[in-house]
């Protein structure tokens, strides 16, 4: 089904470990008016850039967050988040630019690099505005109150 015009409740569902692990990744009836606040979001973003933004990961089940070993509070979790890049754009250029275009953010991360992609958390209540980068150090993950 097609949440707007270049986003779909499959792009948002999708999961490489939800098939691997055979779990159900559907996005309840109960949280698809967020699902379609993302991919609106989203459309700004694509927008604003010119070019198709790559979800790489939106909502998650609780199962499916469980087994990637998200935060049992993730905004993936309601349809509030998703991970992507911009084709032709720096994950860092992204973070810069969504941190002046965006004005009711929860999160925007960049996380673990250029190798890595772009968190952007929305909040349907009181967003907390925080910009972070995700990285490494010591096999674990680490998140800093800045662009690094």
């Amino acid at each position: 089904m097609k949440l707007t015009e270049h986003f779909s409740t499959e792009e948002f569902e999708r999961s490489s470990t939800a098939i691997r692990m055979g779990l159900s990744n559907e996005i309840p009836p109960e949280l698809m008016s967020n699902a379609k606040l993302m991919a609106a979001t989203l459309e700004t973003i694509r927008t604003r850039f010119g070019r198709p933004v790559r979800v790489t990961s939106c909502y998650r089940s609780p199962e499916v967050n469980q087994a990637v070993g998200g935060s049992p509070t993730s905004s993936h979790r309601f349809a509030l988040a998703a991970d992507f890049t911009v084709d032709d754009f720096s994950n860092n250029r992204v973070c810069e630019i969504l941190q002046t275009m965006l004005t009711n953010f929860d999160q925007i991360i960049y996380e673990f690099g250029e190798t890595g992609w772009v968190h952007l958390g929305l909040a349907k209540t009181a967003p907390r505005g925080e910009v972070l980068s995700a990285v490494k150090e010591g096999g674990k993950t680490v998140y800093k109150k800045e662009i690094v």
